[in-house]
């Protein structure tokens, strides 16, 4: 039986693409797992591993006719890359090719790869920092003055979650775009020594917060803690575990923060969309559009659209998993009274030079929001709830399987569950015989679905039941039922292949080494980015205002 043609683009052809002015839509996606991404790839990739492609593609390219190019090392025929073909062309993407001879092929023609994950972020904020003359406050200078009592205001810039994970004694919490919407006055003792110090977990964020403050003239005189947590750790100084804000400033009023937005606006030509010419957009079929609200809640009026909610910071940290069409439109949606959250995420995307940004002008509704991208999950068997599991699991007549994020089954599984990355179905093997049920989960039960309904179809006849948790793991919490960290050996079927070597975990006697490596790694990031032409960053002359007449000018890299 021969083996049907393989639709492919050779290295020179998409690196001609990728060099073209002005740049064409495209999503380039690395399907193998993260851990080997993060090895090496291509500067302009987003990774969309194979084992969740079919649940996230839908939002990452929400455009089925979106031309697409997919690779894995090789190519191979067995691959990554053909078998993400094949998922895409079931869920109706018409315009997909793999890149021939894979990774291994680009990188043996000379062109351009990096190693690490969030590179083009990283190096972005570096380059950022360069550009707009953003001081730093090495970590012995703030314990200097935090000993000397020298005023220091010291404001966490991430989200809430990982301020809490670990950070700095006395450090308030304003994460992201939130930051810019709160009072800045020194305390009554500051004086002109008074200082105002951001920090995050290394650079990324300290330097955007601290930028984006002065940039605003929130705070004139602030500052970003370089390489912030863990250079603080790698000094020996304490830092604080399950933390709570010291206090929080105080927030700004509604018709200060709109002066704010649209100074800002104006000031670099940053364009917006009024409700017409969203309509115009939701109804071009030849142009991705990505609709963002970029305020720090859901609004559940919006459930079940294709409007996503990722707070403004947010979006910008995490632009490479949450975008994956190149030279797309995206539209910000914010509290309209203001736009502030919005005028900054626009002014840091549009330097980013991945795609047009515009920021929403009025009030928005759900029957503006496009549908929901997302793929649904057809034919899966029908699901247990948590009470008839846990009877199941107490009687010992089932094996319960997690499919989800090995993060989370690290923090907390059902006891005794095993752990699977559904790169492959090949490890349930042993499993899916006469007489076995299985039962499985992930974080709210849709991965779990996806992964049942496909184990069914690959062993119809076997004999198996196979069955997911409604709810998920998340349910089985909310229901009261117990979690466990506890993990044996045997419970893993698959490594943590989606692992991207993250050192927030790493602890114990191996993290300083760690930590002082990724920040040697990220310090040298941008000049090994900025070698790759293909990467243009697109900052803002500040010499003056871009012309009304054109705009979104800006100063390149």
């Amino acid at each position: 039986m021969s083996t049907p043609p393989k639709n492919t683009v050779a290295p020179a052809e998409l690196w001609a693409l990728l060099l073209a002015e002005p740049a064409a839509e495209l999503a380039l996606l690395d399907v193998r797992e993260t851990r080997w991404f993060v090895q090496r790839h291509l500067n302009l990739a987003r990774n969309a591993p194979l084992s969740g492609l079919e649940l996230q593609v839908g939002a990452l390219v929400p455009r089925r006719s979106s031309p697409v190019v997919l690779y894995d090392d090789d190519d191979a025929p067995d691959g990554a890359a053909q078998a993400a073909s094949a998922v895409l062309a079931r869920l109706g993407y018409g315009d997909v090719r793999t890149l021939d001879g894979g990774l291994l092929r680009w990188v043996s023609e000379g062109l351009p790869a990096i190693d690490g994950y969030g590179t083009l972020v990283k190096a972005f904020g570096d380059r950022a920092r360069l550009h707009y003359g953003t001081p730093g406050l090495p970590v012995e200078a703030l314990r200097a003055r935090l000993r000397e009592g020298r005023p220091t205001t010291l404001v966490d810039a991430r989200p809430r979650a990982e301020f809490e994970f670990l950070s700095l004694p006395g450090a308030r919490n304003h994460p992201g775009t939130e930051l810019a919407l709160r009072r800045f006055e020194p305390p009554e003792a500051g004086g002109p020594d008074h200082l105002w110090a951001i920090n995050c977990f290394s650079r990324t964020r300290g330097i955007v917060g601290a930028t984006t403050l002065r940039l605003l003239g929130r705070a004139s005189e602030a500052v970003f803690v370089e390489d912030g947590v863990m250079d603080w750790g790698l000094h020996g100084a304490p830092t604080v575990q399950n933390a709570a804000p010291d206090d929080e400033l105080p927030p700004e009023s509604p018709q200060v923060l709109r002066g704010l937005a649209d100074e800002l606006l104006a000031r670099f030509a940053l364009p917006v969309a009024d409700a017409a010419r969203l309509a115009a957009w939701r109804d071009d079929r030849g142009r991705t559009l990505y609709l963002f609200d970029v305020r720090p809640e859901p609004d559940p009026a919006f459930a079940g659209t294709g409007l996503r909610q990722v707070p403004g910071g947010q979006l910008l940290m995490h632009f490479e998993n949450l975008v994956g069409t190149r030279g797309a439109r995206i539209v910000l949606v914010d509290d309209p009274a203001h736009r502030l959250r919005a005028a900054i995420t626009a002014f840091w995307l549009t330097q980013l030079g991945q795609a047009e940004v515009y920021v929403y002008d009025g009030e928005f509704t759900p029957q503006q929001a496009p549908p929901d991208p997302s793929a649904t999950i057809d034919g899966a068997p029908p699901p247990l709830d948590a009470e008839t599991l846990a009877q199941l699991h107490s009687d010992g007549a089932v094996t319960v399987i997690d499919v989800g994020p090995s993060l989370d089954y690290e923090r907390g599984h059902l006891p005794g569950a095993l752990y699977m990355l559904p790169a492959s179905l090949a490890p349930l093997a042993p499993h899916a015989a006469a007489g076995g049920k299985l039962v499985f989960t992930s974080p709210d039960g849709t991965a779990a679905a996806r992964v049942a309904r496909d184990a069914q179809r690959r062993w119809p006849d076997s004999g198996a039941e196979f069955s997911w948790l409604r709810g998920g793991t998340q349910g089985w919490r909310a229901s009261g039922r117990p979690l466990t960290a506890a993990c044996a050996p045997a419970q893993l079927l698959t490594p943590f292949d989606d692992d991207w070597g993250s050192v927030m975990r790493v602890f114990g006697p191996r993290r300083d080494a760690a930590w002082a490596d990724y920040l040697a790694w990220e310090r040298a990031l941008s000049q090994r980015v900025l070698q790759d032409p293909s990467v243009r960053f697109r900052f803002f002359a500040l010499s003056a205002p871009a012309p009304a007449s054109e705009p979104g000018r800006a100063a390149r890299s």
